[in-house]
């Protein structure tokens, strides 16, 4: 039997479909050298070109897709714990992060892939072994030890575990759940976007009311041991203490629960080991994390006060000569000022910005009550009280009438 090349067999195709069309067309005064045939042939020729640029285009994109797929099968793949994607979880246990939710856990010393398509991890807290996944839309949790899913991803929203717990969302509801996923805290708490996290902590968990307006502290049997009588409540010196705030109070309490600070009208920040408060007249105290007064007045800075006199100064005027030869051909007018001299008082800075006065070798002599304070005289000072309002103070402090 001969073989028949593709160019032939398409080239006989081709004449046999324009001879069909001619036999076809005959009737209608169709002429194969005619003005029509001209326009048939080149809508058919058109119409032939676009289709064969989509068949091209869909090929195109077939072969592309089976590219990448071989490519990550053989090549995107990295079990190399150097590669700066790659996380150890635990022993042979590791992560590698991938873009588009491509991310895996993977078995180093055997090769094995254990969860395919993880978009993001989260460890958990102390001995906890469970670690909270993300696949698809849904968050479930696998052992750090093994690699292997131990809590189907089956939930919108999930949080890490700590402490033999771990919170998650059902229902619009947060539950607390063991490490066999059953839930041992249903305090029917609504689940609000807002809140950090509901995790437990030295036998604490912050959690929220149903209004999403108040806070409370739930211990690890599900009892209110800090009512949801608070506008926030914060963890503070690794777990150490509790910052709370309610209304335009606030206190702290250590990682038990006591009072370290009460509840006063202050703005308290802790940091670098220490209770630092404004109080409300502006004045500065610093506390140790037990409660100790370590100072109670402290400022942020000092600046000297400087006035002018009552005097005129006229200053010469400047000349400027000619650099070839020497003569003067400009004078510069200089406008006449009052000289400065610096205040008997210096202005300290305390909380909040606000200022007070104090002499030279540290004396307080008026509490910080005062936005911005200048000297206007030798020992006259004016002080804002508010953005438009202003004072004069006399160097006793005392406002002058």
């Amino acid at each position: 039997m001969k073989k028949v090349s593709a160019k032939v067999f398409f080239a006989v195709m081709g004449k046999g479909v324009c001879q069909v069309l001619e036999r076809l067309m005959a009737p209608f005064g169709y002429k194969k050298e005619g003005k029509f045939a001209k326009c048939v042939w080149g809508l058919f020729a058109t119409s032939a070109a676009v289709v064969m640029c989509l068949i091209a285009i869909v090929c195109f994109n077939l072969v592309g897709e089976w590219a990448y797929n071989w490519y990550e099968r053989h090549y995107g793949r990295c079990d190399n714990p150097e590669c700066w994607a790659v996380t150890c979880i635990a022993g042979d246990i590791y992560y590698h992060d991938h873009e588009a939710e491509k991310g895996y856990i993977f078995n180093k010393r055997t090769g094995e892939t254990l969860i395919k398509h993880v978009a993001w991890i989260v460890e958990p807290n102390g001995e906890d072994s469970l670690v909270c996944f993300r696949q698809g839309e849904k968050r479930g949790y696998f052992s750090k030890n093994t690699g292997k899913v131990v809590i189907e991803p089956k939930y919108d929203h999930a949080w890490i575990f700590s402490e033999g717990l771990a919170s998650v969302e059902e229902n619009g509801y947060v539950k607390f759940i063991d490490g066999t996923g059953k839930v041992v805290l249903d305090k029917q708490l609504r689940y609000d976007p807002d809140m950090d996290g509901y995790v437990f902590h030295e036998g604490y968990c912050v959690v929220k009311s149903d209004d999403g307006k108040r806070y409370g502290v739930m211990d690890r049997t599900g009892k209110m041991v800090l009512p949801m009588d608070y506008y926030y409540i914060d963890r503070e010196a690794d777990y150490k203490l509790w910052l709370l705030y309610k209304g335009d109070e606030m206190g702290v309490l250590d990682k038990t629960l006591k009072p370290v600070i009460p509840l006063m009208k202050a703005k308290i920040y802790i940091c670098d080991g220490t209770i630092d408060m404004t109080m409300p007249d502006h004045t500065m105290r610093k506390y140790d994390y037990d409660g100790s007064l370590i100072n109670d007045f402290y400022i942020s800075g000092v600046r000297m006060l400087e006035y002018e006199k009552e005097e005129l100064y006229y200053p010469l005027p400047n000349k400027f000569r000619d650099g070839d030869d020497g003569d003067v051909f400009f004078t510069e007018e200089l406008q006449p000022y009052h000289p400065k001299a610096t205040a008997r008082l210096r202005a300290y800075v305390a909380g909040d910005g606000y200022e007070g006065l104090m002499t030279a070798d540290g004396h307080v002599v008026m509490m910080p009550r005062y936005l911005d304070i200048e000297a206007i005289g030798q020992d006259l000072y004016l002080c804002t009280s508010t953005n438009t309002d202003k004072v004069i103070v006399n160097g006793r402090g005392e406002i002058v009438r």
